[in-house]
């Protein structure tokens, strides 16, 4: 963690000509190399930085709780959290103490087709399912087999997708 007291004293050290220290402190590091050759943008940048050296230092700071983390991160985290409500899956239903989706696999697919203008693809009917592509595929080529969804393209992309009939 940087100190804001610390680059007020590196920028001080411009009086024995090593002026844009405190810059490089504060991870400036293209324009502490400008100050060292001009002298600090001619000593105008050197003042100016007396009252951005907080903010400077206050973001420096905050890149290094972001990547690093730190105890007293104020809340702040880097870390991605994802929340999946799996009782509407596995809860029964409180009414009549059954299982909320008693659907078989062709069922779902087949109302997926019927939802989705007779048209669906293998990945719409995984996410529907909640099974392996294997076995959707297999699921798929039954139907296929029994005369109720046929093989076609998609008109504008030529993805295969299944057509209900």
């Amino acid at each position: 963690m940087r100190s804001t007291g610390l680059a007020y004293l590196l920028w001080f050290t411009c009086i024995f000509g090593l002026a844009g220290t405190h810059r490089f402190y504060s991870g400036k590091y293209v324009s502490g190399i400008v100050w060292l050759f001009t002298f600090g943008l001619f000593g105008l940048g050197q003042l100016v930085d007396l009252a951005l050296i907080p903010g400077m230092v206050e973001d420096q700071n905050l890149k290094y709780r972001m990547l690093h983390g730190s105890p007293n991160s104020n809340n702040i985290s880097n870390t991605q959290q994802v929340v999946i409500n799996v009782a509407d899956y596995i809860a029964p239903n409180a009414n009549t103490n059954k299982p909320l989706s008693t659907k078989s696999d062709l069922q779902l697919i087949l109302e997926l087709a019927k939802n989705n203008g007779g048209n669906i693809s293998v990945t719409d009917c995984v996410i529907a399912t909640g099974k392996p592509i294997v076995e959707v595929k297999q699921t798929i080529e039954s139907l296929c087999a029994e005369g109720l969804l046929e093989a076609a393209n998609h008109q504008e992309t030529g993805a295969i997708i299944y057509k209900l009939i």
